[in-house]
C-alpha cells in the first residue's frame, strides 16, 4: 500500500499576510491543500489567488469563533454575543443545532457562490473534534455534499448515516520553535501506509492578523519551515505521494442523498464538481473495485432471489 500525504495549511482567507504565506508555501511544495475562511478580512485578496492557482485544494475551514457569522446574527442567536460577533471559546458554551447547521450552509454557499468547490470540510480551532454535536452537523454536510471531512482525533457516537470519507490519519502538531523542521520531517519518515493529513499554519503576520489573533511569530516560524526545500525532497526520497483532497474523493458514486436538516429558509446544496487531479493509477483502481463491488452485489441479489423461489 502506497503512502501518500495531504499539507494542509489551515486559515487561508484569515489576513492578507496569512495568505501570502500559504500561497509561498504551496509554490514551494510543502503544502499541497489549504482551506478557506470566508468571513474574515482576507477572504478577497485569498480568492483572488485561489483563481490563479486551480491546482491548489481548498476546502471551507468552518468558524464559530473568530469575527462575525455570515447569517444574520438575529438569525443564530445562540452563535453570538449581543453585539453580534461570534462566541469566543467553549467553556460554558451551548450552541443550537439549526443555528450550527444554518451558518454553515452559509459559508458553505461564500465559497460557491465565489466559483471555487470546496474539496472538504475542516473546521477553525478543531470545533468538529472538540464538540459532538457539530462533528455529526459537519459530517451530515460532508455525506450530503460527497466531499470528505477532516478526520478528528476523538472517537464521537457512531452516526445512523454512511460516515463521510476521511483520510486514514491525521497528525495536529506545531512547527514553531527551532526543532519544527526536523520534528516535520521525522513524522514523514514515519508516514504510515495510506492516507495521513498533516495540519500546518503558516503565514506571514500583518497588522489585520494582529487585531484578530494570538498566533502571530509561530505562523513565521512554521512558514519559514513549509518552505524550506527539505521538505518536497524528503517527500520524494521516501516515495510518499503529495495530493490534496481531491484524492480522498469517490468519484465512482453519486452524492448520497440525505435528509436536510429541518431550518428556517435552508440553503440550496452546492453543486458538486468532478475532481481533476486524481492519479490515473488510483482512479483505474477505484473503478475496478466499484464494479467488482456492484458485480458482488447482483450476484448476492440473484442468489436471494434464486432461494425465495426454491422456497416457494
Amino acid at each position: 500500500m502506497s503512502k501518500q500525504v495531504i499539507i494542509n495549511a489551515d486559515d487561508f482567507g484569515l489576513s492578507p499576510g496569512v495568505n501570502q504565506g500559504i500561497i509561498q508555501a504551496y509554490q514551494a511544495g510543502g503544502i499541497t491543500s489549504t482551506s478557506m475562511m470566508v468571513n474574515m478580512p482576507g477572504f478577497d485578496h485569498a480568492l483572488s489567488l485561489a483563481k490563479s492557482l486551480p491546482d491548489l485544494g481548498i476546502g471551507l475551514h468552518f468558524n464559530l469563533t473568530y469575527g462575525r457569522p455570515v447569517s444574520d446574527p438575529t438569525f443564530v442567536p445562540s452563535l453570538v454575543k449581543p453585539d453580534g460577533s461570534f462566541h469566543q471559546g467553549q467553556c460554558g458554551l451551548i450552541r443550537d443545532v439549526a443555528d450550527i447547521a444554518k451558518e454553515l450552509d452559509a459559508q458553505w454557499n461564500v465559497l460557491v457562490q465565489a466559483s471555487l468547490s470546496p474539496t472538504h470540510l475542516d473546521s477553525h480551532q478543531l470545533l468538529h473534534q472538540n464538540d459532538p454535536i457539530i462533528f455529526r452537523i459537519m459530517a451530515e454536510k460532508a455525506v450530503r455534499e460527497n466531499i470528505p471531512l477532516r478526520r478528528s482525533q476523538v472517537r464521537h457516537a457512531s452516526l445512523d448515516i454512511s460516515p463521510p470519507r476521511m483520510t486514514d490519519t491525521i497528525l495536529l502538531d506545531t512547527y514553531g520553535d527551532h526543532e519544527g523542521l526536523q520534528r516535520l520531517l521525522q513524522h514523514l519518515s514515519k508516514l504510515p501506509d495510506g492516507i495521513t493529513e498533516i495540519v500546518c499554519h503558516p503565514g506571514y503576520v500583518d497588522d489585520a492578523l494582529r487585531q484578530i489573533s494570538n498566533w502571530l511569530d509561530i505562523r513565521e516560524h512554521e512558514l519559514a519551515v513549509f518552505v524550506n526545500q527539505d521538505v518536497p525532497r524528503t517527500i520524494q526520497a521516501l516515495g510518499i505521494v503529495p495530493i490534496n483532497y481531491r484524492a480522498v474523493m469517490d468519484t465512482t458514486e453519486e452524492p448520497c442523498k440525505l435528509p436536510l436538516i429541518q431550518i428556517t429558509s435552508p440553503l440550496k446544496p452546492a453543486e458538486k464538481r468532478r475532481p481533476r487531479h486524481v492519479r490515473q493509477q488510483r482512479l483505474l483502481k477505484r473503478h475496478r473495485m466499484a464494479k467488482v463491488h456492484r458485480l458482488s452485489k447482483k450476484r448476492r441479489t440473484l442468489r436471494r432471489s434464486s432461494s425465495t423461489r426454491k422456497r416457494v
